[in-house]
């Protein structure tokens, strides 16, 4: 993002973007910078944007060689379209040939590093690679002070933490969860935790992790209490038991993969969280040995199979289970 950031303020444009990766925030971000910097709002007659799989080459061709009207770019959005796979040796030849004026964003999420395509945009244009795996704690913390800095506001280190377990690391619920919190916090300078709770969403799945938490202190009450809760907010039962087995799921593998002494990036991409979750997900570990957590995700299953072909009813069944799992 620095790199665009600097080609922007000095005007200095490639031909061709390739915007790719699994954060799909920070690709949209780059997407609309380069947008902005080219193009004037509203300037329809020198921006054309396909999204559709079935792109016509000769049109693609045609707008791209045709000579901006009032405007120093002509720009191209490529987003989704799978250009990649399916332009080959006629899009290069469109690439390499098309006027200085026209410049091409392709924005997509996988892309084949050995293809001719991909091989002559890394070499001719500029291709930026936005990664999930990049936005660790850290990096995540400091944006998070960056975005409320813009609005005169600040988050103590704990509090930001604490802000992100409830989130999770993509990035829009980040933004979105952010921007509540500083019109919830008015004129108050600083972000406290009870601003947090009273804002931030997360709420079903700070309940499943509390409930399964309840399940290992063997607590039926509070236990029973979480799902109680879960109910009024409108949760399906179904949806509840997807939640606590993968849950459960999450554990083991965390449990299963530090026996082999296997590195936190490693865990948390098998187990489908960030990074910095593994440590509140291995505190509760502690309540739970790793053949207790295959018998949760065995109960989990045999009540599934149970409400699925009808012999008790979703919300009865996942109230039994709660039970089942604490004898």
């Amino acid at each position: 993002m620095k790199e665009l950031t600097k080609q922007i303020k000095e005007k200095s444009f490639h031909k061709v973007y390739l915007l790719t990766g699994d954060e799909p925030y920070l690709v949209l971000q780059a997407k609309h910078m380069l947008k902005n910097a080219m193009i004037k709002e509203g300037d329809t007659m020198n921006y054309a944007a396909f999204t559709d799989g079935k792109i016509d080459l000769n049109t693609l061709q045609e707008l791209a060689f045709t000579y901006p009207f009032f405007s120093e770019k002509r720009l191209l959005l490529l987003d989704g379209t799978g250009i990649l796979k399916t332009g080959k040796d006629e899009f290069v030849s469109i690439m390499g040939n098309m006027p200085e004026t026209t410049c091409i964003i392709i924005c997509e999420p996988e892309v084949d590093k050995r293809s001719k395509v991909y091989k002559w945009i890394k070499k001719n244009g500029y291709v930026g690679e936005f990664l999930k795996k990049n936005q660790t704690e850290k990096v995540l913390l400091r944006w998070i002070a960056a975005l409320l800095g813009k609005e005169k506001k600040q988050i103590r280190e704990n509090n930001a933490r604490y802000f992100l377990q409830k989130t999770g690391d993509d990035m829009f619920q980040i933004k979105n969860e952010i921007d509540k919190l500083i019109a919830y916090a008015g004129d108050r300078e600083e972000i406290t935790q009870a601003d947090i709770d009273a804002v931030a969403s997360g709420e079903v799945q700070d309940k499943i992790f509390d409930l399964v938490d309840a399940i290992a202190r063997k607590n039926k009450a509070a236990a029973l209490s979480y799902y109680n809760d879960l109910i009024l907010l409108k949760e399906p039962p179904m949806h509840i038991l997807f939640l606590i087995v993968r849950q459960y799921r999450i554990l083991h593998i965390i449990a299963n993969m530090r026996g082999l002494r296997k590195p936190d990036d490693a865990i948390a991409k098998t187990a489908g969280i960030p990074r910095f979750a593994i440590r509140k997900n291995e505190q509760q570990l502690r309540g739970y040995g790793e053949k207790m957590l295959e018998k949760c995700i065995e109960e989990c299953i045999q009540i599934e199979e149970e409400i699925k072909t009808g012999r008790i009813n979703d919300q009865i069944g996942v109230e039994s289970l709660i039970c089942r799992l604490m004898l």
